[in-house]
């Protein structure tokens, strides 16, 4: 897979930004697209991880119409 230099990718750098500011509680996949207009937003915290950035991921639940939701969160040290 090829994945873009998060030092010099600005999709990449404004994912680090929206995540770094929302690393206590984790925003959610769509929040995600919303702020990045990125369709692809597991593709693109892949891209983090391929990085060397360390993102999780967890379950949330369901929406009303049974899709999934799901928080991403950066892990850094301080």
């Amino acid at each position: 897979m090829h994945n873009a230099n998060a030092d010099k990718s600005k999709r990449l750098q404004v994912l680090l930004r929206i995540l770094r500011s929302n690393s206590r509680y984790g925003i959610s996949t769509i929040n995600i697209q919303h702020l990045t207009q990125s369709m692809a937003v597991a593709t693109d915290v892949s891209e983090l991880r391929q990085n060397g950035y360390e993102v999780r991921c967890s379950y949330v639940g369901k929406t009303p119409n049974g899709r999934r939701i799901f928080k991403y969160r950066i892990v850094e040290e301080n």
